[in-house]
């Protein structure tokens, strides 16, 4: 089969962020005439004064920038433009919808692809079978049966997709990831333990700070984020070493940032409404040659076991947090081989040609039939 000429229309806020249009380039040279619709301007924890995204080399021209109301809502936004007007102009034979399928930014172009008749399909992110409000029930109701396929970001949330509704093909695609080649440690030589995401209690901060605050001295701990409890962590004290917090790092920046580190921590605690849905942070910590830990949490064992780069524990568990971190800690053997093979299973499995594979392999199956033509 091959996608050679065949008009892709891809709808994607996480595009915003420069990196994440990688898979597409991808999806570029493997035969698909790529165009991308991106919000004008977003928001996030990182940049809470909003931006302005920007194109990736090699996709000049294929990249359309639109206003959107609500930037740095993910399931809220939705775009101030006629979605038909686009889809008349561009004539794509199939979308890729990279949104959830109870979101209003995938009801609004879902809609109007389909009195295009137009096939597509939807993004799967959501790992927890939580309570929805009604109108995001209604919108995922109406999009799962119709999609033509789902990109499932874990084995979890393919698996919620079908038990919500979905009908068409499901396979699992990672989130794209940078194309980072592993960096050496430098910077403050006291044992560091590294934490990149946001500030807010379900991160499990405060069991972090207590972990860490049990180790033997002199350690560090680096925070690299913002959020509610910023102020907190900032004047957060240990008597063994100190606590260090970075704001506004871009994601380019985040790779120095890890070569600081011995290792990442995720201590994730699942809520009754969000549990940890990838965990980006341990990839990208992996691919940089960094070992990770993290909690039972959502995906975190899923990325964690399923690439050796490091150790789970029980959420919610402090002293078995202080005991996996003192262990490597007390281990620099046992970080440097965490290192490498967590690193080579990221790039087998987590990579960016990993993961524009993993899609090119979907959208050809949903969408192309054994000669190259649609079904």
């Amino acid at each position: 089969m091959k996608a050679v000429g065949k008009r892709l229309l891809v709808v994607s806020h996480p595009n915003v962020v420069t990196s994440n249009q990688e898979v597409y380039l991808e999806l570029l040279h493997a035969g698909w005439d790529v165009t991308c619709v991106v919000p004008a301007s977003w928001r996030d924890d990182y940049h809470p004064e909003g931006f302005e995204p920007e194109v990736l080399a090699g996709l000049e021209g294929r990249v359309r920038f639109l206003p959107v109301a609500l930037p740095g809502e993910p399931q809220r936004h939705f775009y101030l433009t006629l979605p038909a007007r686009l889809i008349r102009e561009l004539r794509p034979d199939v979308a890729f919808l990279e949104q959830e399928p109870f979101s209003l930014p995938a009801f609004q172009w879902g809609s109007a692809l389909g009195r295009a008749s137009v096939p597509y399909g939807l993004q799967a992110d959501e790992n927890l079978d939580r309570p929805f409000p009604w109108p995001a029930r209604v919108i995922r109701k109406i999009l799962l049966p119709r999609a033509r396929c789902i990109a499932a970001r874990s084995p979890r949330a393919g698996k919620l997709a079908r038990e919500w509704g979905a009908t068409g093909y499901i396979g699992v695609v990672p989130h794209t990831v940078p194309r980072w080649e592993p960096t050496a440690r430098r910077g403050d030589p006291r044992f560091t333990v590294g934490f990149a995401g946001r500030l807010v209690p379900e991160k499990g901060l405060h069991d972090l700070i207590g972990a860490v605050a049990r180790l033997d001295g002199p350690v560090r701990l680096l925070v690299l984020g913002d959020g509610p409890l910023r102020t907190e962590v900032e004047s957060a004290s240990l008597p063994n070493g100190s606590v260090e917090v970075r704001t506004g790092l871009r994601s380019e920046n985040m790779r120095d940032a890890y070569a600081e580190m011995d290792v990442l921590a995720l201590p994730s605690r699942t809520t009754p409404t969000w549990a940890e849905q990838f965990g980006r942070v341990l990839v990208e910590a992996l691919l940089c040659g960094r070992p990770v830990v993290g909690a039972d949490s959502g995906e975190i064992p899923w990325v964690i076991r399923s690439t050796g780069g490091g150790l789970v524990f029980p959420e919610g568990d402090l002293a078995a947090l202080a005991e996996s971190l003192r262990r490597l800690q007390d281990s620099p053997e046992e970080r440097e081989s965490l290192a490498r093979e967590g690193r080579e299973a990221a790039v087998r499995q987590f990579s960016v040609q990993a993961a524009g594979r993993a899609l090119d392999d979907l959208l050809q199956e949903a969408f192309l039939g054994r000669d190259g033509g649609f079904e």
